[in-house]
């Protein structure tokens, strides 16, 4: 398999030549900068910063980039998460009045407005991320407050009672799991753990839910398939409970 190192050279230089004039940094992030990387299941996270917002015409310039990534890399197509943001949004933060454009598993290239809950990945980027174009992400971003990292945080998990809703392949529940497993280790400790972290320290806060939250684990990091059962009931019981606990902690602090 084309490591992701290779992968990632391959996208700076095809993103270096296709937006010259325009790309003014791109930075990977997520669990390769963090760890835990699982080169059969994680995905390449990144963020593209723009010297302006996206339109429907770099759309079409991106969906090509895209397409001619994934056929020269199929192993890694639907694998790459890339957002893109103007540095302007990043500034003006959260951004109510710009657009970013995003890419990501099961996701197809889409404009949508730069809100609050980008912040969560801009700070993300700005504190640990990895340059590959540009100068360092702490250089080229604005650092983010940290209470409107929280209060970010905050609306993820009181969205994902109703996000789970839909669901229904066992992939996406392990994502919740683990995903709610991240937030609440970030809200209680400040920093933001891998997803094989956080599930550790979340089966010692939420004992009565360890069966489960080692199914998320073992699923996600052990090529887990979409045809294996699911467990939505418990999955959704899981994130009612736990959200109602993060929002419930965070009233109180």
């Amino acid at each position: 398999m084309v490591s992701p190192d290779t992968v990632l050279s391959d996208l700076r230089e095809a993103w270096r030549r296709a937006l010259a004039g325009r790309l003014l940094g791109l930075y990977l992030h997520g669990s390769l900068v963090a760890g835990d990387f699982d080169v059969n299941r994680s995905d390449l996270d990144l963020l593209a910063v723009l010297a302006g917002d996206p339109d429907e015409k770099l759309l079409d310039v991106l969906a090509e980039l895209h397409a001619d990534l994934d056929r020269r890399h199929p192993r890694w197509a639907g694998r790459i998460e890339v957002e893109y943001v103007s540095l302007d949004a990043v500034r003006a933060v959260p951004g109510r009045n710009h657009v970013i454009a995003r890419i990501s598993p099961g996701e197809s290239l889409h404009l949508l407005p730069a809100t609050t809950h980008r912040v969560v990945t801009w700070a993300a980027v700005h504190d640990y991320g990895r340059t590959l174009l540009g100068p360092p992400a702490g250089a080229l971003l604005p650092a983010v407050e940290p209470g409107l990292v929280r209060a970010a945080l905050r609306d993820h998990v009181r969205d994902w009672p109703a996000w789970v809703l839909e669901m229904t392949p066992p992939g996406a529940q392990s994502y919740a799991v683990l995903t709610l497993c991240r937030a609440f280790q970030r809200l209680r400790n400040g920093r933001q753990l891998s997803k094989r972290q956080a599930a550790g320290q979340m089966i010692a806060a939420f004992p009565r839910w360890a069966d489960l939250i080692v199914w998320a684990r073992d699923w996600w990091y052990d090529s887990g398939q979409d045809t294996d059962p699911g467990r939505l009931d418990e999955v959704q019981a899981f994130v009612h409970e736990v959200s109602a606990a993060i929002l419930a902690a965070e009233r109180q602090a």
